[in-house]
């Protein structure tokens, strides 16, 4: 009979386990979106934006490694911040834009204009083992984001 009753005892903890990994799966896949000005059902094209630093005299090969750096660095952010948005992007043709900033100053100022009307950014700042003084802010990834938004932040600025 002991036998029995812990063959029940099992049989429950196991059903009432897979009940509660059932009910809670979706409960921990939340998405999180950026406050406030982000609304993706009013929007329809997103693209992100590769802002490079000109003072700095980097070569083709050092920008092109540098935004690639900046992008997936946005991208990883995207999954875990606002994974729908990622996504969004990804199936409108994943837009990437690269355009100039003549110095840090500039680089500082768009990542915190950015931020401020909840967009993704990611600074790059260099390791310093070729061209580039260590810590060099490089490259400032902007969103993936609505056009009309990301806009807001880089549409001043001269493609690259």
């Amino acid at each position: 009979m002991e036998e029995l009753s812990g063959s029940v005892i099992l049989l429950l903890a196991f059903l009432v386990g897979s009940f509660l990994g059932w009910f809670l799966r979706g409960q921990r896949e939340t998405i999180k979106e950026p406050p406030g000005i982000l609304n993706l059902d009013a929007v329809g094209e997103y693209k992100m934006v590769l802002v490079v630093r000109q003072d700095l005299g980097m070569g083709k090969g050092k920008v092109a490694a540098q935004c690639c750096h900046a992008a997936v660095g946005l991208c990883r952010q995207m999954e875990t911040n606002n994974p729908k948005l990622l996504h969004e992007w990804d199936q409108t043709g994943c837009a990437k834009v690269v355009v100039k900033a003549p110095d840090e100053e500039t680089l500082v100022e768009l990542t915190r204009q950015g931020r401020s009307l909840g967009l993704e950014t990611c600074l790059i700042r260099d390791a310093g083992r070729t061209q580039i003084a260590p810590g060099s802010k490089t490259v400032l990834g902007v969103g993936p984001g609505p056009v009309d938004i990301v806009d807001r932040v880089t549409g001043h600025l001269k493609l690259y």
